[in-house]
């Protein structure tokens, strides 16, 4: 979230987590680069010429890039440079796609009704783009028959018509397998319908 405000005791204003605006007597290197509302170069002027400069025009100085030497300031309003990049930063936020992770559970002795079931959920969560995880725990004597557990991902694969990643993998007692698309049978199986 894009913050825009002064801070108690700072003499800048904070646009994002690490970067500050200086504006008008904060700004405390002298010359500056200025630039006017229309975008004209001013050239290099003092400190205390462009904010006087400012001034008269009714708008602020603002320190648009600090890391030059002399750096940049331009002369505008403050309050809508301040609306403009909330509203660019909201726009971003808008743009960008929320691609979560859901988990669906199997178990060593699952129903051939609760297969069908975690199946349909998790081509349902697919298909709305959420990348899945299909995931085991084994237990006591579940640890010595890993092909059977290995069979109920593959009966659950048949079920849903996804395909994995790769072979689920055991990592201590649990069998992880992550979902890579759609099968191409189940595709063509659906176009007939």
């Amino acid at each position: 979230m894009l913050f825009l405000g002064l801070q108690k005791g700072k003499k800048e204003f904070r646009i994002s987590k690490n970067r500050f605006i200086r504006i008008n007597e904060n700004i405390r290197f002298s010359p500056l680069l200025v630039i006017d509302e229309e975008g004209n170069k001013l050239g290099e002027i003092s400190n205390a010429e462009a904010i006087s400069l400012a001034k008269e025009k009714g708008l602020d100085l603002v320190e648009i890039n600090s890391t030059s030497r002399p750096p940049v300031c331009k002369i505008m309003d403050f309050g809508r440079y301040k609306y403009e990049l909330a509203k660019k930063d909201k726009e971003n936020k808008a743009k960008q796609k929320e691609t979560g992770l859901k988990e669906i559970r199997l178990t060593a002795n699952i129903g051939d009704h609760d297969i069908e079931y975690k199946a349909k959920q998790a081509r349902e969560l697919f298909d709305k783009g959420f990348k899945i995880k299909v995931s085991m725990r084994l237990r006591g004597r579940e640890n010595a028959f890993v092909g059977n557990a290995i069979n109920v991902f593959d009966r659950f694969s048949q079920a849903s018509g996804l395909i994995y990643e790769s072979r689920p993998g055991k990592l201590g007692n649990m069998l992880n397998a992550m979902v890579k698309g759609i099968r191409e049978e189940s595709n063509e199986s659906e176009k007939e319908d």
